[in-house]
């Protein structure tokens, strides 16, 4: 079986506000059956070829929910991982009307998706595929449609606190009411304040672990800003389906698992 490689690609420019990276995985798969994708609370444009099933386009919307992904044959892939809310300017539609939901990219780009489809899977290199992707954004690219100042410094917050900044603090700051800064959070980034700092304390204790087998789980619930160890366990098992230790033994990467038969 050949090795799978991984390509990715950093935008400069406009896009780089938007778009965390761009990447194409060349032969992924086929070691076992089934994988579980941990959530990221971020959109993902993502191509697919499957030896069997041919090619796909599709858009995923922001997770607080494991999906499963079929890996039992090696396949190539190719995608845009945004950041929170950074998919706006390149989707019409709100974020929180694909919330944990993944479906087709003509639903959302009409036959732009299919031309952009075809494009990919016609270049002959990795190099050649991701810069034609980045190309395809920066045409759909609305500034119109450029997200709300308030919605970018909640973020940027909730992000640098690693989710443990108060929300009623990060609202008092922005001076909107309540309802009009959860209702722009929710349309721009797919989940509520809350959420979305639930999901970055959790990112933060992956973050914290992804060098070691060894881990103390108490010091890492406090270091990350659980009240204590039964609610980081509640959380853990809301965001990837099985108990820490079960992570630590099952983990293909820091956001993919092995689903045991």
């Amino acid at each position: 079986m050949a090795e799978a490689r991984l390509w990715q690609l950093r935008p400069q420019g406009p896009l780089s506000q938007f778009v965390d990276c761009l990447w194409f995985h060349e032969g992924y798969g086929g070691a076992h059956a089934r994988e579980r994708v941990l959530p990221t609370a971020t959109v993902d444009l993502v191509f697919s070829r499957h030896p069997d099933r041919g090619a796909a386009a599709t858009i995923a919307g922001p997770r607080s929910e494991c999906v499963e992904l079929d890996t039992s044959q090696p396949f190539s892939a190719c995608g845009v991982h945004f950041k929170p809310g950074g998919a706006r300017p390149f989707v019409a539609e709100p974020a929180n009307a694909l919330r944990n939901q993944i479906v087709i990219l003509d639903t959302v780009w009409g036959a732009l998706a299919r031309t952009v489809e075809a494009q990919v899977w016609d270049a002959q290199t990795p190099e050649q595929r991701l810069s034609l992707l980045e190309k395809a954004l920066g045409s759909t690219m609305s500034r119109a449609r450029v997200g709300h100042p308030a919605v970018s410094y909640a973020v940027s917050v909730i992000e640098r606190s690693r989710g443990t900044r108060p929300i009623a603090e990060v609202a008092g700051r922005i001076g909107l009411s309540t309802r009009r800064f959860l209702d722009l959070f929710q349309s721009e980034v797919g989940l509520s304040p809350k959420a979305f700092s639930r999901m970055r304390r959790f990112a933060a204790a992956l973050d914290s672990i992804a060098a070691t087998q060894d881990v103390d789980w108490t010091d890492v619930a406090l270091s990350c800003g659980y009240f204590d160890q039964a609610h980081f366990n509640h959380d853990f098992r809301a965001f990837c389906g099985v108990s820490p230790s079960e992570y630590l033994r099952s983990r293909a990467s820091r956001t993919h698992l092995i689903v045991s038969k």
